[in-house]
């Protein structure tokens, strides 16, 4: 059975283990949140964009359908009017066919009748001649005289056969014009269909060339967004095999706690697990293990925004929690316990509008403002708001979406009427199930309100409240560090901030970068292959011009009173990632750079 003083060795090596990796897991929690919800609004605005490509798509080819039905009947039109105009071509042949076979008649007539004409006039010479058989002539007279009415009759009749045809000729050359018109409207009509179809076919192609162009950008991110889960599944597969190790220690330490008591008497020491330590560390690494694979595992398990980020908060605390019972294992601090507060107390504490007539919201967060260092002022309805915001001039103002009278939006106009509250930042609380509420250069909350995500917001208004501060924060900033989560949460912090991060894994290219590119701030970590991050200050501060330069070490070792001395006077700031808080990590990040330019 091991001795107590390997027990001890064994559980030290496992808890330094498990709060190295807390360290990771909370850095991870807070990357990987960023990171869903980056690609989670890229997945939004994709499917919108492909939703309005496909509506259009489809309305086009509607479009185009009816078209083309309308040319088709159009095109039968033509055609029945084509022969309809052919058939009056005949009808206007067979017409000047019968003119002509008329006008022959006719002039067989006259022949005829100047034929009887010369008949009569011989008849009359002979009845001059012969009066002696005018009897015998007289019939033959009558005969001839019926024959000439009868010759009279016939060309009245080809006269007013001739004038209807005339009158008809005249009448086809009308209708002719007219069909002619109807056609040349009817080319014209179809030119300018022609026209329209060629415009609409130009607009399909540009339209599915934008379909093209989307696609390829859909599909670039969507290999994207693969290579980054496939990236963050290892991760966390990893991560998980360390919890596994991680409680296997602990399970193996409780197995040899048990096996001592079981044998006889045996001196437990006090940094040892209890029974609710022990059941404190098993369930919030089950709930690690069990969140990080619902979040990992996306097929399988469809959620929403909100899930997303209530998982994310048990990951959070679960991660915290551990790290309380690793410290309480190792006698350090409490993360939480003597933290310094995130406004700094060399001047007045900013004051905080607060318009709002929901008493449950005030009890809420006044207190939780007030503990981060804010001093709080609430008022009830627009008309008291716009007074104190006018006098008081405060670092922020929150509003209630429905403020009496009118609600948030008409208090906001006013607000941005007065140059003396225009650039007051301003944060609209809103019930759930409330309208959405859109502020321009602002913030929107949803109550209940998330006080963690309210104090944050404050920080950066802080922060940014004044110019001249703003510009203090450093531009340039070199991390030395070969925790590549640790490294990813410093950019993550500094991003909203335009901070350009350069980082390296190793205290020499640190050493070489730094001399090399004179950033405004180095944030080292003290444990790293090779030369350690002591020998990097000592190089740093042999050098006239990084001398001057600040150094945060940012570290997940436990220093010793010797490790201290040996950095007091050479770095401006240490910061344990076991007790690392952002809201204080930007605080010390705006400090320095006021020394800095002190120093200068």
């Amino acid at each position: 059975m091991p001795d107590s003083p390997d027990l001890s060795s064994a559980l030290g090596e496992a808890v330094h283990e498990g709060r190295q990796f807390l360290a990771r897991v909370e850095s991870m929690a807070e990357a990987l949140s960023v990171e869903l919800a980056s690609h989670e609004e890229a997945g939004r605005q994709w499917a919108a964009e492909r939703q309005a490509i496909k509506a259009e798509e489809d309305r086009l080819r509607q479009t185009l359908r009816t078209v083309n039905e309308t040319i088709a009947a159009e095109r039968g039109r033509l055609a029945k009017l084509e022969e309809e105009l052919e058939a009056v071509r005949r009808e206007r042949e067979q017409a000047t066919a019968d003119r002509d076979l008329a006008a022959t008649d006719r002039d067989r007539a006259r022949q005829a009748v100047e034929v009887a004409e010369r008949e009569v006039a011989g008849v009359r010479e002979k009845l001059q001649a012969a009066e002696q058989v005018a009897s015998g002539l007289h019939a033959q007279l009558a005969t001839s005289a019926a024959d000439t009415a009868r010759l009279r009759d016939q060309l009245g009749m080809v006269t007013r056969d001739r004038d209807t045809l005339q009158t008809d000729q005249i009448q086809w050359g009308l209708d002719r014009e007219r069909l002619l018109a109807e056609l040349n409207e009817l080319k014209e009509s179809g030119a300018a269909l022609a026209r329209g179809l060629a415009a609409e076919r130009e607009q399909h192609q540009a339209l599915q060339g934008r379909h093209a162009e989307l696609s390829e950008q859909s599909n670039k991110l969507a290999s994207d967004w693969g290579a980054r889960r496939q990236a963050l599944a290892a991760e966390i597969h990893a991560q998980n095999e360390e919890m596994q190790q991680v409680r296997k220690a602990l399970q193996e330490s409780q197995e040899r706690e048990r096996h001592g008591v079981g044998t006889g008497p045996m001196t437990i020491p006090t940094a040892g697990l209890s029974i609710e330590q022990s059941h404190l560390i098993n369930s919030r690494l089950n709930a690690l293990v069990g969140f990080s694979s619902v979040l990992l595992d996306e097929r399988a398990h469809a959620l929403t925004v909100e899930e997303r980020r209530e998982y994310l908060k048990y990951l959070h605390e679960s991660a915290v929690k551990l790290s309380e019972v690793a410290r309480s294992l190792t006698g350090g601090k409490s993360a939480t316990a003597d933290a310094p507060s995130v406004v700094d107390r060399d001047r007045r504490p900013p004051d905080i509008l607060v318009a709002d007539n929901d008493q449950v919201s005030r009890q809420r967060i006044e207190p939780f403002l007030k503990r981060a260092g804010y001093e709080v002022v609430y008022v009830d309805n627009t008309p008291r708001a716009l007074e104190k915001a006018t006098h008081m001039q405060p670092l922020a103002i929150l509003i209630d979406a429905q403020l009496p009278p009118n609600g948030a939006p008409a208090m906001i106009r006013e607000l941005r009427k007065d140059p003396r509250t225009r650039d007051i930042p301003l944060v609209v609380l809103a019930a759930p199930d409330a309208p959405p509420v859109a502020v321009a250069e602002g913030e929107v909350l949803t109550k209940p309100i998330d006080r963690q995500q309210l104090v944050q917001l404050m920080v950066r208004f802080d922060l940014m409240a004044d110019g001249k501060r703003a510009k203090k924060m450093p531009a340039n900033v070199l991390v030395i560090d070969d925790d590549l989560q640790a490294v990813s949460l410093v950019k993550a912090i500094l991003k909203p901030f335009n901070v350009r991060v350069n980082a390296v894994d190793n205290a020499r290219a640190g050493i070489e970068q730094a001399l090399r590119n004179k950033p405004d701030l180095v944030i080292l970590d003290l444990v790293m292959p090779g030369a350690d991050g002591f020998e990097v200050v000592a190089a740093l501060r042999r050098d006239k011009e990084m001398s001057r330069v600040p150094i945060l070490v940012h570290t997940a070792k436990t220093l010793t009173a010797e490790d201290r001395q040996r950095l007091e006077g050479t770095v401006e700031s240490i910061v344990e990632k076991a007790e690392f808080q952002p809201e204080r990590f930007l605080e010390l990040l705006l400090k320095r750079g006021e020394r800095r330019k002190r120093a200068a």
